[in-house]
């Protein structure tokens, strides 16, 4: 998705495996918190899904409730309620806090 070229062929350097996993787009500058869903993830990016695109800014932190990591993260892709991901910075152990 997003990153087929017009023969379907793949350009991610990584497969991302599919999952379905809480997820929180946590974003300091506005001071939100949004809940979303992750559908893949591999060790380069992932793949939300989301209710708005408003919702989602240009950078932020992705949390993954089930993995208890957040890590930043910049929106590479948007198509429809779904966006993908690039991490930019290194998982860290979510700090202890009521999302």
């Amino acid at each position: 998705m997003g990153h087929e070229s017009m023969t379907g062929e793949e350009k991610r350097s990584t497969r991302r495996p599919r999952v379905l996993k809480d997820g929180k787009i946590v974003s300091m500058s506005l001071g939100s918190v949004v809940d979303c869903s992750v559908r893949d993830v591999s060790t380069t990016g992932a793949r939300i899904r989301c209710k708005s695109q408003k919702a989602i800014p240009d950078e932020f932190e992705l949390l993954i409730q089930s993995d208890n990591t957040i890590r930043p993260v910049k929106v590479a892709w948007r198509r429809n309620d779904e966006a993908g991901l690039v991490f930019t910075g290194e998982a860290r152990r979510a700090p202890p806090r009521k999302w």
